[in-house]
């Protein structure tokens, strides 16, 4: 009995692993499924992120976020999109920049004075 059982348990464990494999019963990707033809509000948009195949997605696209967390799903050729994409990198370029220039230590001058107690 437990010979004629032993092919029908390979056979369900064989399945199982296929499955997992292509991502049934595995936690979905958040994956445009299209691509918006509306405008992006530049305004709006804080950040971005590129997906693909290389991120298990079928279809290639921008996918916006903006500062209400909302995603937005645009073609990576519309030169609209690209200019964003590039001004989004430019901010953020800058951004550090900034952040640099305020943690700089104290440039040029002579070092600044330390008290000295008396006793």
């Amino acid at each position: 009995m437990a010979l004629r059982l032993l092919p029908l348990l390979l056979l369900l464990a064989a399945a199982l692993l296929i499955a997992q494999g292509q991502g049934i019963g595995s936690s979905a990707s958040d994956c445009c499924l299209k691509n918006s033809k509306n405008a992006i509000p530049s305004r709006s948009v804080k950040s971005y992120r590129l997906q693909g195949p290389e991120s298990g997605c079928v279809l290639r696209a921008v996918v916006f976020t903006t500062k209400r967390n909302k995603k937005i799903c645009a073609s990576p050729t519309n030169p609209t999109v690209q200019k964003l994409m590039q001004n989004l990198d430019n901010k953020v370029k800058n951004d550090k920049k900034d952040k640099k220039k305020k943690h700089s230590p104290r440039s040029g001058g002579r070092p600044k004075e330390q008290k000295t107690q008396q006793v």
